[in-house]
C-alpha cells in the first residue's frame, strides 16, 4: 500500500474522483494532495488523525493549531518547535495567522466548512460545542472531502520525520478516547 501511495496509483475508492481533473483546473471540486499547499495537507492530515478535544484531554499537546504547527515544521524539514512560542508552548502569532488562512483557502474550495457552535457533530466529525474557528483552540472545521484528508494524513505518516510524532499522537489520542469514555464523555 505504501509503495501504491508513493507512486500515485492507489486505487480510486470514489467514482468520479479523477487526480487529473484536479490538476487541469479543479474540475468538478476534485482535489488531490498535490494540489494544496504543505500547510493545507499537513491541517487535513491532523484533523483526519481524530484528536480529542484538547480541554476534555486536559492537555493543549491536542490542540489542532498546536500538532500542526510541529507536524508542518517537520514536513519542512524544521525542528518540531519551528512555529511555537517556546517548546511545549502555543503556536506563534505569524503561524496562527498563516493556518487561518489556510482554513479559509480550504473552506473556498469546500474542503473543509466552519463551524457553527451548538451545531450536532457529525461522527467522525468535529466536536460541537467546542466547536479550528479563529478564536477558540480547540475549534475545529469540519472536513468536507474526507477522501482528502484521509489521503493527507497517508501521505504525513510516510514522511520519517513526521511519522513518530504523530503516531504518537494518534495512539495517545485512542487512550485519550477510551478514558472519556470510561467517564461517561460521548460525542452528541
Amino acid at each position: 500500500m505504501i509503495a501504491l501511495l508513493q507512486a500515485n496509483t492507489f486505487p480510486r475508492l470514489w467514482p468520479g474522483r479523477v487526480g487529473q481533473a484536479a490538476r487541469t483546473g479543479y474540475a468538478d471540486g476534485v482535489f488531490e494532495p498535490q494540489d494544496l499547499s504543505s500547510l493545507e495537507r499537513a491541517l487535513l492530515g491532523v484533523l483526519c488523525v481524530g484528536l480529542p478535544p484538547s480541554r476534555a484531554a486536559g492537555s493543549d499537546a491536542f490542540r489542532v493549531d498546536y500538532v500542526t504547527a510541529v507536524v508542518h515544521a517537520l514536513q519542512g524539514g524544521l525542528a518540531p518547535e519551528a512555529f511555537l512560542v517556546a517548546p511545549g508552548g502555543g503556536v506563534s502569532a505569524p503561524f496562527r495567522d498563516r493556518l487561518r488562512e489556510a482554513i479559509v483557502t480550504l473552506e473556498q474550495k469546500q474542503i473543509v466548512a466552519p463551524v457553527t457552535v451548538g451545531v450536532p457533530a457529525a461522527a467522525g466529525g468535529y466536536e460541537a460545542g467546542l466547536a479550528i474557528d479563529l478564536v477558540d483552540p480547540d475549534t475545529q472545521p469540519a472536513v468536507l472531502d474526507r477522501y482528502l484528508a484521509q489521503r493527507c494524513m497517508e501521505e504525513l505518516f510516510l514522511l520519517p520525520a513526521v511519522y513518530p510524532f504523530l503516531m504518537e499522537r494518534y495512539s495517545t489520542s485512542g487512550e485519550v478516547w477510551r478514558r472519556l469514555r470510561e467517564a461517561g464523555y460521548q460525542r452528541q
